[in-house]
This record gives structure tokens, sequence and C-alpha cells, in this order.
């Protein structure tokens, strides 16, 4: 008897602890609105819209002792929990929780024990930046950047003035070459991308070349090649100063006086002595391998010098004579241009020859000559007056707005909107006619000395951006 009552108390108490257990099973609300960092909860402060898993805010449970099926994923959950939306294995599924404005949410293990944040929401391609190409023609600030960074490498580009011209697709093509890329002399995202890394190579250095020794001409004890030599000898003896560089043009062989100037260069480099004459001591010099290069020519044959020839050691020369002479008053620049020639012009109708603005070897022999005539005061001037323009070049703005370049012979609104600007600060008192003569020159010289820039005489981008200051055309 005594043990059916042990059985029953034992049954009794058994009934009393699984009724315990049941109790304890409640589910508990998440704490949102503290910040706890415990498992499983998130800070309203940093992930104020953040869907949370495993909300006690939950649908009813299924059936006691089923399992949750969500798109055939079975897993067993506690009572009072529930998975939201569907199967987790699939992507992206997630059924509403995830919306177009919200983070891409990630479950991690275990289970609904974490989640990692993807910074962009699925599907939604990153945008990529439009690639940049600067080729010839570009012209802004990209480009300057550009020639900024050959420049620093030590690539020829010529001067930073954001304009992608045949001087700065040169440099690219050798930048490109260098560095193994392909040539094409434009700046694409490949060419770009290894210009701004550490790894940019710089062009190979390269020595001073030694002149080769060219063929020696059977050289005679008794042949002195002269002022009115003619014939083969002197042919190759052109040939050999124009490869040497003290002498420019076509061999003609004709030993005239710009030839004679160009032997007494050659002398005065290599020999006691500077007669201009090419007797075998100078010939057996300017043959071999030990005659030295020049930069600077001391005249031209067979061709003429003409408007349009830019940098050149002999317009500068043919300038600076003039301004000797006082038939010009422009920059010693070496820049063939409309003031040149009218100094030219003028220089041949003083001196009898044919006014056609062009150094050929009649006017480059006469100018030369201690014969040339000078310019001649007008009346009432104690020095001779400036050469004047023949003529004016119009230039109009350009339509992307970018800057137009202004110099000595342009005309037209730019030249006019550049006198006004020069006048009102001071720097020009002629009249503002649009014409860009040598009054003009010398007032964008006295600017650009007041600040700072070289002093050539044109208005180009510097020029301009010091000169208009707050009404420099937007983007330049």
């Amino acid at each position: 008897m005594k043990r059916k009552h042990f059985k029953q108390f034992a049954r009794l108490a058994a009934l009393l602890l699984f009724a315990a257990i049941l109790a304890g099973c409640t589910a508990t609300p998440d704490n949102t609105g503290n910040n706890s960092s415990g498992a499983g909860t998130l800070d309203d402060d940093l992930f104020p819209d953040f869907p949370v898993l495993g909300s006690t805010t939950a649908p009813p449970a299924p059936e006691t002792g089923s399992p949750a099926t969500t798109s055939g994923l079975m897993i067993n959950l506690p009572e009072g929990k529930e998975l939201i939306g569907q199967d987790p294995t699939t992507q992206p599924g997630w059924g509403n929780i995830l919306t177009s404005n919200q983070p891409f949410v990630s479950p991690t293990a275990p289970v609904w024990g974490g989640i990692s944040v993807i910074t962009t929401s699925p599907g939604a391609a990153t945008p990529s930046p439009t690639p940049m190409i600067l080729k010839l023609g570009a012209k802004g600030p990209e480009v300057s950047n550009l020639q900024r960074k050959l420049k620093a490498l030590g690539y020829n580009i010529g001067s930073v003035d954001g304009d992608f011209g045949p001087s700065t697709e040169a440099a690219v093509k050798a930048f490109q070459e260098r560095n193994k890329l392909y040539v094409d002399g434009i700046a694409g995202t490949s060419t770009l991308n290894k210009l701004n890394s550490s790894s940019a190579l710089p062009p190979r250095p390269t020595a001073t070349p030694t002149p080769r020794a060219t063929a020696t001409p059977r050289i005679r004890d008794n042949v002195f090649l002269k002022l009115g030599s003619t014939g083969s000898d002197v042919r190759k003896l052109q040939e050999r100063l124009i490869e040497l560089g003290y002498l420019m043009g076509k061999p003609n062989g004709q030993f005239d006086q710009m030839t004679q100037e160009a032997v007494i260069a050659f002398q005065n480099r290599h020999t006691s002595y500077s007669d201009g004459i090419a007797g075998p001591d100078t010939l057996r010099k300017l043959y071999s391998s030990s005659a030295r290069k020049t930069t600077s020519a001391a005249g031209i044959i067979g061709t003429s010098i003409q408007r349009g020839l830019m940098d050149s050691p002999v317009v500068r020369r043919i300038q600076q004579k003039l301004k000797d002479l006082r038939f010009y008053t422009g920059s010693v620049d070496g820049d063939f241009g409309a003031s040149t020639e009218a100094a030219v012009k003028a220089f041949q109708a003083a001196n009898g020859l044919r006014t056609d603005g062009k150094v050929g070897s009649n006017t480059y022999e006469a100018l030369f000559s201690s014969g040339a005539a000078t310019a001649s005061p007008g009346p009432g001037q104690t020095t001779a007056a400036p050469t004047r323009i023949p003529f004016y070049t119009n230039v109009t703005p350009n339509p992307e707005g970018e800057v137009v370049t202004l110099r000595e012979g342009n005309s037209g609104s730019l030249v006019r909107r550049l006198q006004q600007a020069l006048k009102d600060q001071g720097f020009y008192n002629g009249p503002v006619d649009g014409m860009f003569g040598f009054a003009t020159t010398e007032a964008v010289k006295a600017f650009q000395k007041s600040r700072g820039l070289s002093q050539d005489g044109v208005a180009g981008r510097g020029t301009q951006q010091y000169l208009y200051q707050g009404s420099f055309p937007p983007g330049s």
C-alpha cells in the first residue's frame, strides 16, 4: 500500500516539475529600447530601420512538436519563435524583410547568431566613372595636369598651356613606348593610370651624340673653297655644314656669303683662325668625328625664310639685325610673324630688293652686309617709326569658350577687349581699335612684367587670366 502511494506521489512531483519547465519556455521580449549589446540584439541608435530577425511579435507558432517549414528548409524552433521570411539559403529571397532603400542583411552562423551588412542593395550595379580620354585638340586643366606630369618625368612637352598639341602628343607617344603601352598618342585609362603610378618610367637618358665622321672627300693641298667657288666640293661642304647645324636649307654648290658665314662660325669653334676659307686644315676638321654640332645656324641657302617659321635661331638672328637697323621693334623670339614680315619688306624696299617679305639668299646677304641701309626717321622724329603691319588677321572667339591666344597682327573683338582691359589698368594709352599692333604689344609686355610673367608681348592663356581675373571665362 505504501509503495502504491509512493508511486502516485512520484507522478505528481514529475507533473509539477514538467509544468515548471514549461513555464520557463515562454518568449522573452526583445529589449529594443535600451543600449544593451547582448547576442541577438540591435542598437536602435545605430540601426533604427533595420529589420530584426527572430522578433517576439511573431505570428502563432506551429503545432507543438512540428517543425517550421520555410520553402523546403526544415528548422526546429522553440515554442513562441518563428523564422521571418523565406529560405535564407537562397538569394535574393528574404520575403518582405528588405526594401530597395535598405542595406542587404545576411545571416551568419550560428543560426541567427548575428548579421553582416553589405553597403549595396542586392542587384544594384555600382556606377562606373566615365573614363577620361585626352587626345590631340583637347584643352583644359586636365591637359595641363597631363603636361605637368610628363614634364616632371622629363618628357619634352614644350610649355604647360593646357593645349593638347603635336608636342604633347609626341610626348605621350614617347611615354607609352617607354612604358610598354600601346603607342597611339592618346592618353586613355591605361596611360593615365601608368602616368599617375609610382612605376612610371622617365625617358631613357641620351648622351649628346658625337657627330659621325662622313666619308671624307679627297682633300687636295692646293684646293681652297672660298667666296665665289662652285661645284661638287662646295655642295659636300654645305651638306656637312647643314648636318652639323651651322647652315640651313638645301645645298646648291655655290659658295655664297651665307656659306662663308657658316664656315667662319665653324672655324670659331674648332680652329685658331676664322677667315671663311675652307682650306685643307678646315676641311679635315670639318669631316672628322670630333666636329661639334651647333643649334645656332649662321645662315640659310637654297630656300627662303618666310612667315610661319617658329622658334628658329635663324629668325632670331634676322630679327636682331633688323632691330639693329631700326626696321624692327618687336620681340626677338624666333617667330616669323606679321611684324617680322613687315620689317623685312621695309628693309627690302630701302635696299632696292624685291619686297616679298621673304628672306632668301639675296635679302639675307644684303641684310648682313656692311652696306645695309638703315631705316630713316620720319619728319620730326629722331628715330625710325615702328614698322606698320600691312594687314591684320581677324580672330574670333572659340565656340567652346576656350582662351584664344592673341599676338601682333591679330584683329577683332577679342583684341578690342584686350586693349580695353590694358587701358583700364593703365598699361595702354592707344586707341581701342581691335588692331594688335606695336603699341598693344608693348602694353602687353608692360603688363606681363608687372605680374612676373614672360615678357613676349603675346597675350596667351596665363596673361589673359591675370588680366581679366574675375571675368576670366568659366572652366578655363
